[in-house]
């Protein structure tokens, strides 16, 4: 009877079924397993009669046919997501997308989405297991000492050697950013005095840095202060005078051109002097010779104003680092100049709506240091000036020649010989960060790409698969990048046991790559990917696979009793 064979067909399917079902709950804590599943098709049908096209008074007829049971279609791979486990472990790996690693026996490539990998005693970074070698690339070096990985290479085992070293490098470029403080230095201030005959006169004294022949960062600098008639009788107003103040590191007066000026009134014609022809026609201004910046009426002391004053000088300092990567305690000091208007031979101090501020360089050992331009050669300006807007915004880097700002030769960077040994060091100095606002000055070298020598202290390995180690000078450096391999068709890769895939003729070609690209996922650094079987959903599969073989075997004793019937008709009386 055909029903014994058809009932035999799904005993068969059952079996298997239930083979399947048994592998994936023996595997529902492997690492990276990917459940299966089996699906069913009818076996070859007998044809009892065919079937017959309609004719004339007749309809058509169908075919008869018996199937003969069922056969496995297929048993297909699950290449769903599973879950993540954090493990905290540097070394291990879980793929979030598509995609494979890629590892290797020596002989041939296998892939797996197990990522329990550790480290061999060579440094060589294999699965956990088997010993097989994970794929990627390793970094190389290029003649400038830079870390680079080429992931147009081919790719290869991954060595981390923990003897790896980071070379020393000079610093060759700085980056300088915050605020410098554009209300530092002597503050404008106001004086009233009042003459013999009752007069009077509104005095604002401005000052502003002295730019001929001078050292803006030695002990003592130099003013230049202007006194102006503000308010006062007609024909007095605007009327001005000029001299000079010297001030000490610490913003006390040590010297001035004048001890004294007046305001002369010479029938109704005014004018400031630093002599009078006649005191009692006018009013007198003690300027200070020492102390504080004061000024006070001559003939009425209680009157006395004090300029405000913010020292002008503000200093940032770092770390850089010649070629043998000693390294170096670099200052750079700003000085405020004040006010400026024009360039070149127009340039007017004290005017206008930009600041100036002069920058020098020095290091902490006294090695001499020596500007330079954007080229690289030496300039003989002592300083450079950087000029601000009224924005507070930096709109130029130049050279001061006789009080002129000029772009010729204007410095831009630092110089200097070491006495180690070392390669003459040159770095230029980015100052477009910087701003010239009223508030604290916090500018500092921000950035500097000049390093010690570095012993590897540890690594990680980052959502792109890059593995970065931490070296003992503080740096870190990408010391190469696992690979990722996808297929078009996964489902299609043979299980060859490990937890590992290798390619069939139907999978397609590996796609190697790196992740986050080309399709391919990105990784879970200190997490492992767990198997995607759903226990729910097997445990149920399990009773219908048991249901169905139930029902198959009964099949079979059912034809075996009508088989039995049969044989007993011949003892019949």
């Amino acid at each position: 009877m055909r029903a014994l064979y058809s009932g035999i067909s799904g005993l068969e399917g059952m079996q298997t079924e239930m083979d399947v079902i048994g592998n994936n709950i023996a595997n529902s804590n492997t690492v990276g397993f990917k459940a299966s599943r089996v699906t069913f098709s009818t076996a070859l049908s007998q044809l009892l009669s065919a079937a017959r096209a309609p004719q004339g008074n007749l309809g058509g007829v169908n075919p008869t046919q018996v199937g003969l049971g069922t056969q496995i279609a297929s048993i297909d791979q699950l290449m769903t997501q599973g879950s993540f486990q954090n493990t905290g472990k540097s070394t291990d790996l879980a793929i979030q997308g598509d995609g494979f690693f890629i590892v290797n026996n020596g002989n041939g490539n296998y892939y797996t989405r197990a990522g329990n990998f550790s480290l061999d005693q060579n440094g060589t970074l294999v699965q956990a297991g088997t010993g097989y070698k994970v794929l990627g690339w390793e970094s190389a070096v290029s003649p400038t000492g830079q870390r680079y990985v080429d992931t147009n290479a081919p790719i290869a085992p991954i060595q981390i050697s923990a003897n790896t070293t980071m070379n020393a490098k000079a610093t060759s470029q700085m980056i300088v950013g915050g605020n410098i403080d554009s209300s530092s230095g002597i503050q404008p201030t106001t004086i009233t005095v009042t003459d013999a005959s009752g007069k009077q006169y509104t005095v604002q004294f401005t000052f502003s840095p002295q730019t001929n022949n001078f050292n803006p960062f030695s002990t003592s600098r130099v003013y230049n202060w202007t006194a102006t008639i503000v308010n006062g009788p007609a024909g007095s107003v605007g009327t001005k005078i000029s001299g000079n103040i010297t001030l000490d590191q610490y913003g006390n007066v040590v010297n001035d051109s004048a001890k004294n000026i007046y305001i002369n009134n010479s029938n109704g014609t005014y004018s400031l002097s630093t002599t009078s022809a006649s005191t009692a026609s006018g009013a007198a201004i003690t300027l200070p010779t020492s102390g504080p910046i004061s000024f006070a009426e001559s003939d009425n002391t209680a009157n006395t104003v004090t300029a405000g004053y913010t020292n002008p000088v503000y200093t940032t300092s770092t770390q850089i680092y010649d070629s043998l990567g000693n390294p170096y305690t670099i200052y750079i000091d700003f000085t405020n100049l004040g006010t400026v208007s024009g360039s070149g031979t127009s340039t007017t101090w004290g005017t206008g709506t930009n600041t100036a501020w002069a920058w020098d360089a020095r290091l902490a050992n006294g090695t001499p240091v020596n500007l330079v331009t954007s080229s690289g050669s030496a300039t003989s300006s002592n300083f450079g000036i950087l000029e601000f807007n009224s924005s507070g915004r930096m709109v130029g880097n130049f050279a001061l020649n006789n009080g002129q700002l000029t772009n010729a030769n204007a410095p831009t960077g630092i110089s200097f010989t070491p006495s180690d040994g070392a390669a003459t060091v040159k770095s230029q100095i980015d100052f477009t960060s910087v701003t010239d606002m009223a508030g604290s000055s916090s500018a500092a070298i921000t950035q500097q790409n000049g390093n010690a020598q570095g012993t590897l202290q540890s690594f990680a390995i980052n959502q792109n698969g890059q593995i970065i180690g931490t070296f003992s000078n503080g740096l870190t450096d990408t010391l190469g990048q696992v690979a990722l391999a996808n297929f078009n068709n996964p489902s299609g890769l043979n299980a060859v046991g490990n937890s590992l895939y290798s390619e069939s003729a139907n999978s397609g070609v590996p796609q190697v790559g790196t992740a986050g690209t080309g399709g391919r996922g990105t990784f879970i650094p200190g997490a492992l990917e767990m198997s995607n079987v759903d226990l729910a959903q097997e445990f149920t599969n399990m009773i219908i696979a048991e249901r169905s073989f139930d029902a198959n075997a009964r099949v079979i004793t059912t034809a075996d009793a009508m088989l039995s019937q049969l044989d007993n008709l011949k003892q019949t009386p």
